[in-house]
């Protein structure tokens, strides 16, 4: 994924970059580093990004936050 893809999703997504992080867990730099091309984007950065998106086309947001609070006792 180039850092205009990571952009192109992130605005699918609707999602400041401080929402991306918390969604991909991991942290704000890191996320602006890819949208800068500062830095390549992970391959399990660019996957969880994907799915991320399939669920919300998908309109199965609901059901992921679901199995989210099942599963991540973080959240």
């Amino acid at each position: 994924m180039t850092s205009d893809e990571f952009r192109e999703v992130e605005a699918l997504l609707a999602s400041s970059h401080a929402d991306m992080a918390t969604q991909l867990g991991i942290s704000e730099v890191s996320v602006k580093r890819y949208a800068t091309d500062a830095q390549p984007v992970p391959v399990h950065v660019t996957r969880l990004m994907v799915a991320l998106l399939v669920l919300r086309q998908g309109r199965q947001q609901a059901r992921y936050a679901e199995l989210l609070a099942r599963y991540h006792s973080d959240t």
